[in-house]
């Protein structure tokens, strides 16, 4: 499903993402598409997007603008304080998450067609339950590495 998201993306003129950009691009969109608290039409906060991916927050600011260069996000004045930024998905970015969404929904309907409607339901549960799980255990695990000493 990933090579073919990346032919179609990239046949349609998008920029080839890093695997960083791809999650964060993915993540601002998820969370602009719900109706989680600090998120929505007027993007999501800096800090929360440094929580969710657990990485440094120079690496998301970094990440946030070479999204921003590609025109794909935006950074815009946060309506409840004067200083503060959020991060929202461009028209460019839309458009990105949609076809995103629309190869999606197409691999799963060729997939339910032939495993079946059952068993993609039961792939669908399964998959869900391990993606909790692989995110419980990111969550938990320390952030750095002890890094050995050399002798």
């Amino acid at each position: 499903m990933q090579a073919a998201l990346e032919h179609r993306l990239e046949r349609l003129g998008f920029p080839a993402l890093r695997p960083a950009q791809a999650e964060l691009l993915s993540l601002i969109a998820a969370r602009e598409g719900s109706a989680q608290e600090g998120a929505g039409p007027a993007g999501v906060r800096l800090p929360a997007l440094v929580a969710e991916l657990a990485l440094p927050k120079q690496t998301v600011g970094d990440l946030v603008d070479d999204l921003e260069a590609l025109r794909l996000v935006e950074r815009v004045a946060d309506p409840s304080h004067g200083v503060i930024k959020r991060v929202r998905l461009g028209a460019k970015g839309r458009l990105w998450a949609a076809e995103v969404k629309r190869c999606a929904l197409t691999t799963e309907a060729r997939w339910a067609t032939k495993l079946g409607r059952a068993k993609m339901r039961s792939l669908r549960a399964l998959l869900e339950e391990l993606a909790a799980t692989v995110e419980e255990v990111a969550v938990d695990a320390p952030a750095t590495t002890p890094r050995r000493r050399r002798r």
